[in-house]
């Protein structure tokens, strides 16, 4: 028979098959195609795959009680194909034919916030009903008139959405007169100690998934450094992270450069912690991998507790074919990732590959994190501090924060998040479920006077949805200069004092140490003397940037505190006559906790700051490795929300607008202890 008159048979028998076909007749296809000629048989092979792909989506289609995903509805169909063609394709070495095939399949599903999949770009209508699997995917419009921080696209979908939204809209929480259970108990909170108010951590023994200082671009070009482009940076710029924590800061400064720039930027993370080195690499993988089709898996990856099926399929497919292509469970091995101009090298020792690995095969599962979370949350000292910090929000505010405190997803109020059903197994631990520290909150990680600028058709009060649109912002920007800019990313997970005999070779423009240089950390002097080599000693402007967080406890309390706190009692109207016992004990918590904030904000530290780096040495360490503390800051505000004004810099803080002061001091979870310090190498 000849081969034209094969192909016909093979065409005539491909017409007939059908939903109702047995699999004798999809065997009688491949059979007939078996002793085609190569590249025949191929072309009528790609003709079966697509014919018995439109008779599964057509029996897919007519079924109407699943519950499978989109993704789930294509990889079951996926699996069927391989397991009724598996044998032939092996026999023909048609391999390559179904590995393309199957990564168009899953390349075209969608792994955004919105029900359908779509990345969100702005708030959607709240109507969703869980029983009858309806979810309104309109915009948002119209604003609820009690709680006003929830949307609807029409008063008949508000009206439709009521049973189920009335219960959080009329909640106590919801009230203006709401108050903690402490104040109705008529107990002293927990959190407060017989001297004096603090703050406690509760101790939960994972690493800090967030950041909780504003992120900061620690190259910040100068003007010098821009018209000395040729000669500066006829090199490569490069920058040291060496206790990076999340992404936040590497974002930040990547973001600060611009799209023409030409030279070639070398960006180098390392942290001791697996989990966040971890999750550092994913981050930036799938944003290498997937543009701008990855930000709200990624956002979520990184905030959230739970991520939709489709995000945690695609992501850990992605992850699977690196830990089987390249993953060696015994050797130390570095890895290269590249993305044409954008290149991610890997120096992680094996045990950090296998925290990935338990990440992805962790078997806890959503309610299982959910419970354990719910009980760590019921902890007395916990639950008093987090309602003490409630009492400071506006009732919309107050809202969103126990919604997010509670279910754990990063997502505009109100929108559906129903099919973020899968466990964030990149945050979630298997002992202790999602755990957070009482402070760590994804707003700290950012610069809230940014962060309430957002709009895409958020409430005011809605912090949370201002910050998934933030985020998904800044990440615009971070994929455009990764497809756009010569970066070579260097991650690493080593302690910061050890990173630098691994990198002894390199010479940076910019290191930023985080706070490790704390006492209760390693300390001025170790930090300094192992990494100062590594800055550039071509670049006059090469800075070694630190922060200090936890200086102030060790100076004295002076009379000028004293006097400060007096001052804000006042302001505060200490001396109004409470009318019950309950706004008695209201008024000393508040204005112990509130007074605590405001002396540290508005008072002028410089003095104390000073004292404490003569009492650490500082000055002589510096002199002795041949660096010098800047006087005037060329990069870093040296307080968190200050002035890069020269005259200045060493001002006490003022906020005079009101909005300010409630986001910073009541929003915030920032102590106004922080100080940033550069250093520079001496001339």
């Amino acid at each position: 028979m000849s081969y034209a008159s094969q192909v016909k048979e093979f065409s005539q028998l491909l017409d007939e098959l059908s939903a109702t076909s047995e699999n004798e007749k999809f065997y009688e296809c491949l059979e007939r195609l078996g002793p085609l000629p190569r590249d025949i048989k191929d072309a009528k092979f790609e003709e079966y795959l697509d014919k018995f792909n439109q008779i599964f989506g057509s029996l897919l289609s007519k079924m109407q009680d699943y519950n499978e995903t989109k993704y789930q509805m294509l990889e079951l169909r996926m699996n069927t194909i391989i397991e009724l063609s598996f044998p032939f394709i092996k026999q023909h070495q048609l391999d390559h034919i179904l590995k393309r095939r199957s990564s168009s399949y899953f390349d075209s599903i969608e792994i955004g916030s919105g029900i359908d999949g779509k990345q969100l770009t702005q708030v959607t209508c709240a109507n969703t009903c869980i029983p009858n699997q309806f979810a309104c995917n309109n915009i948002g419009k119209n604003l609820c008139s009690n709680c006003r921080v929830i949307f609807y696209c029409s008063k008949d979908c508000q009206k439709m959405h009521w049973k189920f939204h009335k219960k959080f809209c009329k909640s106590e929480i919801a009230s203006k007169d709401w108050k903690p259970d402490y104040i109705h108990e008529l107990r002293i909170p927990e959190f407060i100690q017989p001297t004096i108010a603090s703050i406690p951590i509760y101790a939960i023994p994972v690493e800090y998934l967030w950041s909780n200082m504003p992120a900061i671009d620690i190259l910040k070009l100068s003007l010098n450094e821009l018209k000395d482009n040729k000669s500066t940076y006829k090199n490569p710029i490069n920058l040291l992270f060496a206790a990076s924590g999340d992404l936040n800061d590497v974002i930040a400064t990547v973001n600060g450069i611009s799209l023409d720039f030409n030279q070639e930027i070398n960006i180098f993370i390392n942290d001791f912690a697996e989990r966040v080195t971890i999750r550092n690499f994913v981050m930036l993988y799938l944003l290498a991998k997937l543009g701008k089709n990855a930000i709200d898996a990624v956002i979520h990856i990184w905030y959230s507790s739970a991520l939709t099926n489709e995000q945690w399929h695609k992501t850990t497919d992605l992850l699977a074919n690196i830990l089987y292509d390249k993953f060696d469970p015994h050797t130390k091995k570095d890895y290269l990732f590249d993305f044409d101009k954008l290149k991610i090298y890997t120096h992680f020792k094996p045990q950090t590959w296998k925290c990935l690995f338990g990440m992805v095969l962790c078997p806890i599962d959503l309610q299982t994190a959910i419970d354990m979370r719910t009980k760590i949350m019921l902890d007395p000292t916990r639950k008093d501090y987090l309602h003490q910090h409630m009492q400071g929000l506006t009732p919309g505010e107050r809202i969103c924060y126990d919604y997010f405190r509670r279910n754990g997803i990063l997502l505009p109020y109100g929108v559906s998040n129903v099919h973020h059903n899968t466990p964030n197994k990149f945050i979630l631990d298997p002992i202790h479920g999602w755990t957070t520290t009482d402070c760590s909150d994804p707003l700290s990680g950012w610069d809230l006077l940014k962060v309430v600028q957002v709009e895409n058709g958020t409430a005011k009060d809605d912090l949370y949805g201002k910050l998934f649109f933030y985020l998904r912002n800044q990440l615009e920007l971070f994929v455009d200069r990764l497809q756009n800019l010569n970066i070579n990313f260097d991650l690493y997970d080593e302690d910061a004092l050890e990173l630098g005999q691994k990198i002894k070779k390199k010479q940076f423009d910019r290191i930023y140490v985080s706070n490790i240089c704390d006492e209760i950390y390693c300390g001025i002097k170790p930090v300094s003397t192992n990494l100062y080599p590594l800055l550039n000693n071509d670049n006059p402007n090469s800075t070694l940037i630190a922060l200090f967080m936890n200086w102030l406890p060790s100076i004295p309390s002076s009379a000028a505190i004293e006097s400060i706190n007096n001052t804000i009692m006042k302001r505060l109207d200490i001396n109004k006559s409470p009318s019950t016992l309950q706004d008695t004990l209201d008024r000393i918590v508040t204005l112990t906790t509130k007074a605590d904030l405001e002396v540290n904000a508005l008072y002028d530290h410089t003095h104390q700051f000073k004292i404490y780096m003569e009492k650490m040495n500082s000055n002589v360490i510096a002199k002795k490795i041949g660096l010098y503390r800047r006087k005037i800051h060329k990069i870093v505000p040296k307080r968190i929300y200050g002035s890069m004004k020269k005259d200045e810099q060493d001002k006490a803080l003022s906020f005079e607008d009101e909005r300010v002061r409630h986001l910073l001091y009541e929003v915030g979870f920032h102590t106004f202890k922080e100080h940033y310090v550069e250093w520079e190498i001496a001339t």
